[in-house]
């Protein structure tokens, strides 16, 4: 595995692990912004600023010290009913922040050859850290797994190599302390990091959860168009759009070879535009359109089809070129 090739797989992977839930449409309930088991916050009012501001100082602190990870969260964890919402929702982005820039340092540690060729010899389908560390008798890796859980972060195997992302799913115990915005963001981006949209230039979540996750960055956006995660989730968005109107190299929204729709995205646009046709939503309505014409051109991809995506989801302006 030269360093090269290492370089090259990296840049494609980090694609669509920093780009990186309304399925409850389907059943006819209402959309809720924070997360649906959310405990009563404690008021503010016990809550001293004096107090508060010392623990968010300290917090700080924390994050600053080298491999700091593991002891701030855990600090955090300990005090977050201690602090007003606003110190908590900071500490939570401040946490986040501080995972996604040690990100990248672990992913090389990781991606080490003689690392990974110990991981891989290893490594079960669907393994997570705590289970890999379970099955090597390498106590250096076991050590280095350990660090890579408990910093935040999960583990994946992104086309044939095994790297660590983000664990979203591990600040959901922060949601009911939070502002409304950062813990359905956070939903979002646990649902984003779970289950992964693509691998290897492949779209590998059907083409009805595309849209679902669409709608729910929609949404968001829609909510709270000045929170501090608006700009992230409209990334992710954009994302989405491309991946509804276009598909990915290697799972393109029209055959290679037959230039026809795939059959899959024909039945799964078309059930959930019937399904939620009272939804007000700016992506749904042009989604509709764009089927109008494409169903007009008999599911091929015509000069009428690439016209209508050129003026209305030009690649450049949602891919950020």
């Amino acid at each position: 595995m030269t360093s090269s090739y290492l370089s090259g797989q990296r840049k494609r992977v980090r694609f669509f692990i920093t780009v990186l839930t309304l399925a409850a449409i389907f059943t006819g309930t209402a959309f809720t912004s924070g997360a649906a088991t959310a405990a009563p916050l404690s008021p503010d009012t016990k809550v001293t600023t004096s107090s508060s501001t010392a623990i968010y100082k300290t917090f700080q602190s924390m994050l600053k010290k080298k491999n700091g990870l593991p002891a701030a969260d855990t600090f955090l964890d300990s005090n977050i009913k201690k602090v007003t919402k606003h110190h908590a929702t900071l500490m939570v982005l401040q946490l986040e922040n501080a995972r996604l820039k040690a990100l990248t340092s672990m992913t090389d540690r990781l991606l080490v050859p003689n690392v990974q060729d110990k991981m891989l010899k290893a490594y079960q389908t669907n393994d997570n850290f705590t289970k890999l560390m379970g099955r090597t008798q390498d106590s250096d890796l076991r050590v280095l797994l350990k660090e890579a859980r408990d910093s935040g972060y999960r583990l994946v195997m992104l086309e044939g190599s095994l790297y660590p992302i983000m664990n979203y799913a591990a600040l959901v115990k922060y949601t009911s302390d939070i502002t409304e915005d950062i813990s359905s963001y956070i939903m979002i981006m646990t649902k984003e990091t779970k289950n992964l949209p693509a691998d290897d230039g492949a779209l590998v979540i059907g083409y009805q959860e595309i849209l679902l996750r669409a709608l729910s960055q929609e949404r968001f956006l829609e909510l709270y168009p000045k929170s501090n995660r608006a700009k992230q989730v409209q990334d992710l968005l954009n994302s989405y759009t491309l991946y509804t109107f276009y598909g990915l190299n290697n799972t393109p929204l029209f055959d290679y070879d037959t230039n026809k729709m795939v059959a899959n995205a024909q039945r799964g646009y078309n059930g959930v535009l019937q399904r939620l046709a009272s939804v007000d939503s700016e992506f749904l309505t042009k989604l509709d359109a764009f089927m109008d014409v494409v169903k007009e051109a008999k599911y091929e991809k015509t000069a009428a089809v690439e016209k209508w995506l050129e003026q209305n989801v030009p690649t450049g302006a949602y891919a950020g070129y």
